[in-house]
């Protein structure tokens, strides 16, 4: 979090300079300051880190590695001004006193310091095999053991289970909503695979569908509400009373007030993987569907870019600057997509890297 005030220079901006992004202050660098908090901080507005570091392209060779003592321009967004502590008096600065350096090391994106941690030993990119592992001792296999031809770069549950954000101020968009068990005299608390349940749904249903079952989770401050699947099941009776289906997988605990849906559509086809680019998009990590500490194998992060900006399920991201790197740190997978984010799993990774604020790039991208 920004923990000192900026150097704001106090000029009057005419709408036409602000329209223009003319500068209209600067900030000076303090340790665990991202360009993620610099945009909250300033805009109120995480997601337009971007403007900040196009201000500072010349300064900002990498955004995860912004340094003590930097001095960045904070330019107004389009139409406004930034809205960070403004001196009084007219026309002045402040000026810091003077201080020793700081040891010149990253800051913000990487809890480490990019430097192994004490209490983790690393784990070699290259010693963990996922769908991106090529296994060129058999012909026509990959390393997971399963023929490269029928091979998914995305399972459908992979997709089915993938989490979401949603705005604060809104309700998941839903069609229905689960009641409890269909059998009266079940006395469970907590619905099973293969239990029939009850739904309300207002909109007409229709014998064998898929419905996507999921409730909110939890907030990401700032960010939005965490909203994530807890099975899925498949219609079988439509009666006078509701809805009947029949739970056929569970990824969370599944409760009754549970949201439904239908099911995301998947269009993953067999042997059809992500391919190299270059030059690709940057995507910042929004923050993680879970709340654990350490971000591992597996666990989702979720980026601010989404099929708006031609993101797919399948496409992979790496760590910014490591783009061309034949063992990057870190590797993400996109699971899922919503038109403003995506959810991206974690394929492989060498110590925790992952954070909020962290800066990766789309290094491969599904035809």
């Amino acid at each position: 979090m920004v923990r000192s005030a900026a150097l704001v220079l106090a000029v009057l901006i005419l709408p036409s300079f602000a329209q223009a992004q003319e500068p209209v202050g600067t900030h000076t660098v303090v340790k665990d300051d991202t360009l993620w908090d610099l945009a909250q901080f300033y805009y109120q507005d995480p997601f337009q880190w971007r403007v900040i570091w196009e201000a500072n392209r010349d300064s900002i060779a990498d955004p995860n590695l912004i340094y003590p003592n930097e001095v960045f321009v904070i330019p107004g967004l389009p139409g406004t001004v930034a809205t960070g502590p403004v001196e009084t008096e007219p026309q002045t600065t402040v000026e810091l006193p003077e201080t020793e350096p700081e040891e010149a090391r990253p800051v913000g994106s990487d809890g480490a310091d990019l430097v192994q941690f004490g209490f983790r030993q690393a784990r070699p990119a290259q010693q963990v095999r996922s769908i991106f592992y090529a296994d060129t001792t058999s012909e026509g296999t990959s390393g997971t053991g399963v023929g490269v031809r029928s091979a998914y770069a995305v399972t459908r549950d992979a997709v089915y289970s993938a989490p979401w954000v949603e705005r604060f101020d809104v309700e998941p968009a839903h069609t229905g909503v689960i009641d409890g068990f269909a059998d009266p005299s079940a006395r469970a608390t907590t619905i099973r695979s293969f239990d029939r349940v009850r739904m309300t749904m207002p909109s007409p249903a229709r014998v064998g569908a898929e419905l996507q079952i999921f409730r909110v989770m939890r907030d990401i401050e700032s960010v939005g509400q965490v909203v994530v699947p807890t099975g899925i099941l498949t219609v079988s009776t439509i009666t006078s009373d509701g809805v009947i289906g029949v739970v056929t997988k569970e990824y969370q605990r599944i409760l009754p007030g549970d949201f439904v849906r239908p099911v995301p559509s998947y269009n993953v086809q067999p042997g059809v993987t992500a391919q190299d680019v270059s030059g690709g998009s940057e995507a910042m990590v929004m923050g993680f569907a879970g709340r654990q500490v350490l971000n591992d194998l597996g666990h989702i992060a979720f980026l601010d870019l989404g099929s708006n900006d031609g993101i797919n399920v399948g496409d992979e991201f790496v760590l910014y600057g490591e783009a061309s790197s034949t063992s990057p740190r870190g590797r993400l997978q996109v699971v899922g997509v919503t038109d403003r984010m995506s959810a991206a799993r974690i394929a492989s990774i060498v110590d925790d890297v992952f954070h909020q604020g962290v800066v990766v790039r789309l290094v491969r991208k599904m035809p």
